[in-house]
């Protein structure tokens, strides 16, 4: 079935500045931000700042070595990689608790996160079953099987638990289907489950929601059918929306959303981080505090600094301007990935190199948003920026298959 993973003979390799300059001020960023949060005066091989660098490095030989990948060899073997990714999170029901989740499978020395590259995986899948697929000819078909291929992943991945990675998994279907020009009012439907289940929680801004609800269904006209099947889902998301916030979110994961509504509810508790959080990215002004001066930082004031808020770091020490700085590569980031994507002709890559971008522009777009109070904490790393060796070899992967799609399909 497969022709080989590899391809040694007629590969053509060249380093997109376009896609990989971007990474490598993130990876500048996060090491300098480490090296605050690590005692450099005591530094031993098992700081977080040594074991970042080495990640770094493995990283490189992974990029190097995915230039050799036959893109052909992903389509072929999409949806087994899909049916493995969901066996090996299958099997984390069985391993250890490692910080409060079961997401590792210990393998004596070894600790393996299958949900980390499953996201290759993933992705993988959802570029073949789109690109194989008409999905604007027969879009009521098609629902049923986007839904369960998209939601199975994610749903074992929150009983682990892990929102944030199953969030990051999610964050790659509207870009896919907006890809493949899927209508708007498709789109909607897709999404209204999500506004129904946060509008169910008060009687009347539920009504309101239903009444839109309908007004766009009487302006898109789609079909009949699906318009019954979109309109029992939002109810049933509505009716269903109590037992999956009492047996589905962990108790700590409502009140990171409670703490999201209003930090200062529980400023010593829940709300403790953001409000941190948000004293670091203040403090730092325009210029910073320089490198390794970070008063939060330094007084232990702000928790999970280097992974989760390491960007709060960066901007107490390095000021707005190391902000600027990432959002600004993010979006060029973004920019060309799409710009790359657009003129490539084969549909599977060009879906590709838009989930594994979608991916990546997620996690970056949330962790701004979640260390500013303006999205609910929910754990997601900064790609090449916090510490984390399975999410700095995953992005790395991804960004090498992304130059390797684009090198040999422009």
């Amino acid at each position: 079935m497969f022709k080989g993973l590899f391809n040694f003979h007629n590969q053509y390799i060249q380093i997109r500045w376009s896609i990989t300059l971007p990474v490598i001020i993130f990876t500048i960023l996060g090491l300098a931000s480490l090296s605050s949060t690590s005692d450099l005066q005591n530094l031993s091989l098992s700081s977080t700042f040594y074991k970042q660098c080495i990640w770094f490095i493995i990283g490189i030989v992974a990029f190097y070595v995915t230039q050799f990948v036959r893109i052909q060899f992903l389509y072929d073997s999409a949806y087994i990689m899909y049916f493995l990714l969901i066996l090996l999170l299958c099997l984390t029901m069985f391993a250890p608790t490692i910080k409060g989740a079961k997401s590792w499978i210990v393998l004596g020395p070894i600790f393996f996160q299958p949900s980390e590259l499953g996201k290759i995986f993933y992705v993988a899948c959802m570029a073949r079953f789109f690109s194989d697929n008409n999905i604007k000819k027969d879009f009521s078909f098609y629902l049923f099987l986007i839904l369960v291929l998209s939601l199975i992943p994610p749903i074992i991945i929150i009983k682990q638990p892990d929102l944030g990675t199953a969030i990051s998994y999610l964050s790659i279907i509207l870009p896919i289907l907006f890809w493949t020009k899927i209508k708007s009012y498709v789109l909607f439907f897709l999404i209204s489950p999500i506004f129904s289940i946060f509008a169910s929680y008060q009687l009347s801004v539920f009504y309101i929601w239903m009444f839109l609800f309908l007004i766009v269904v009487i302006i898109a006209r789609p079909n009949f059918y699906v318009s019954i099947f979109n309109f029992l889902i939002n109810i049933m998301c509505a009716v269903f929306a109590p037992y999956i916030w009492q047996n589905f979110l962990k108790p700590h994961q409502q009140d990171r959303i409670l703490t999201f509504l209003n930090p200062m509810s529980d400023p010593l508790g829940s709300g403790y981080q953001v409000i941190q959080s948000m004293i670091s990215i203040g403090s730092g002004g325009f210029w910073g505090k320089g490198i390794g001066n970070g008063t939060q930082t330094d007084l232990k004031f702000l928790p999970v600094a280097d992974s989760d808020f390491i960007i709060s770091v960066t901007a107490e020490e390095m000021g707005f301007k190391a902000i600027f700085l990432i959002i600004i590569s993010i979006s060029f980031f973004i920019y060309w990935s799409i710009n790359f994507a657009s003129r490539i002709e084969n549909k599977f890559v060009s879906t590709l190199i838009i989930g594994y971008s979608s991916l990546i522009y997620a996690h970056m777009i949330i962790n701004l948003g979640m260390i500013s109070g303006l999205m609910p904490v929910t754990g997601l790393p900064a790609p090449f920026i916090s510490y984390g060796g399975s999410f700095f070899l995953t992005c790395s992967i991804i960004i090498g298959l992304i130059n390797n799609a684009i090198n040999n399909n422009l």
